[in-house]
C-alpha cells in the first residue's frame, strides 16, 4: 500500500514539475510519428549507442543531457547526466528543457511518462544488426542528417561484406561468447552466453564462425561448467567492458578457465579477454568488434 501511494505520489510530483518547469512543451505530442522531423537543439539521450549515433552524425552538440553509461565519444563524459537504465532521474531530465528524448523500445515505463509529461521522444531498437542500420537511417531522417547516415552505413556495409568474402568459404569453428559470469575464484560459476537470433550470434556468423549454443529458445542462457564442457567451444570471447574496476587482470580472469581442462579452447588456448566498450555498445562502431572476432576466428587470413 505504502508503495501504490508512493508511486502515485511520484507521479502527481513529476507531473506538477513537468508543468511548472517545462511551460514551452507542445504538450500534445509524444511520440514521434516516423516521417516528423524538426529541428530540434535540446536532445537528451538514454542509451550509449544512440549518444554515439549523434555524435557520428555530427550531432552531439544539441545533446544536453545523457545517462552515466554514456562514455564515448569522449565529449559525452562532460555532459549532464540523467541516471541509468533502472534509476533515470526524471527530474534531471525536466530540468534539460529537452525539445527531444532519445531512447531505445527497453524503456516502456519512461515512454509513458514522457507521454503524459508531453516531452518528444523516438524509439528505437537496437537487438540486431538491421535493427542498428535501421536506427542510424531513421536518425539521420528524422535529424536531417540524411547524407551523413548513408555514408555511415556505406562504411559499415562495406566491412561486413569485406569481412563475408574472405570467410565465406573457410572452416567454421564454434565459438562462444560469455556476456557476463563471476569472475577470479578459480572456477567457472554463473556464465551468461550470447544465445542464437542475438546481435552477438550474428557477429560470429559474418565473421566466418559458428555459435556454439545452437538452441534458440532462450536469448543469453545461463549454462553451466558441465554444460560448457557439452558444448565444448573451440574459442571463447569473454567479454569483460568493467575489467578495470573489478581490480583483476586478464591473467587472473583467464585462470578460471583452467578449470575446465578438457574444453577445447582451453586446452588450445584459445580464450580472449575483450574489455573495449565498443563489443558490448551495438551502435555504429559494432564493425570493430566484428573485425577483431574474425581476426581472432580466421588468424590465418592476411587481415
Amino acid at each position: 500500500m505504502k508503495k501504490t501511494f508512493f508511486a502515485f505520489s511520484l507521479i502527481v510530483a513529476l507531473l506538477l514539475l513537468g508543468i511548472v518547469l517545462h511551460k514551452t512543451i507542445d504538450r500534445t505530442s509524444g511520440q514521434l510519428a516516423t516521417h516528423e522531423t524538426g529541428q530540434y537543439e535540446r536532445i537528451v539521450s538514454l542509451s550509449p549507442n544512440i549518444t554515439e549515433t549523434l555524435f557520428a552524425l555530427g550531432m552531439g552538440d544539441k545533446l544536453v543531457g545523457v545517462t552515466r553509461f554514456c562514455n564515448y565519444p569522449p565529449e559525452a563524459k562532460s555532459l549532464p547526466k540523467v541516471g541509468g537504465y533502472l534509476d533515470l532521474n526524471y527530474e534531471a531530465i525536466i530540468r534539460l528543457r529537452p525539445d527531444l528524448v532519445l531512447l531505445t523500445d527497453d524503456f516502456q515505463q519512461s515512454k509513458v511518462f514522457f507521454s503524459q509529461l508531453g516531452i518528444k521522444y523516438i524509439s528505437v531498437n537496437n537487438k540486431t544488426v538491421s535493427d542498428i542500420r535501421s536506427s542510424i537511417a531513421y536518425l539521420g531522417k528524422i535529424l536531417g542528417t540524411n547524407s551523413r547516415a548513408e555514408e555511415i552505413l556505406k562504411e559499415i556495409d562495406t566491412k561486413i561484406s569485406t569481412i563475408q568474402h574472405r570467410t565465406e568459404a573457410l572452416y567454421r569453428p564454434n565459438v562462444m561468447i560469455v556476456i557476463e559470469r563471476t569472475m577470479g575464484t578459480g572456477a567457472i560459476e554463473d556464465v551468461y552466453i550470447a544465445g542464437k537470433n542475438t546481435f552477438f550470434d550474428e557477429l560470429i556468423e559474418m565473421a566466418g564462425g559458428k555459435n556454439a549454443y545452437q538452441d534458440g529458445k532462450i536469448t543469453y542462457p545461463m549454462v553451466s561448467a558441465e554444460g560448457i564442457s557439452h558444448l565444448n567451444p573451440a574459442i571463447i570471447i569473454d567479454l569483460i567492458p568493467q575489467l578495470k574496476q573489478t581490480g583483476l587482470d586478464s591473467l587472473k580472469v583467464v585462470s578460471d578457465w583452467s578449470s575446465l581442462p578438457d574444453v577445447e579452447a582451453v586446452s588450445k588456448r584459445q580464450i580472449y579477454i575483450i574489455s573495449d566498450d565498443y563489443a558490448v555498445i551495438p551502435g555504429p562502431r559494432f564493425y570493430l568488434f566484428l573485425e577483431l572476432l574474425a581476426r581472432i576466428i580466421h588468424p590465418e587470413i592476411d587481415w
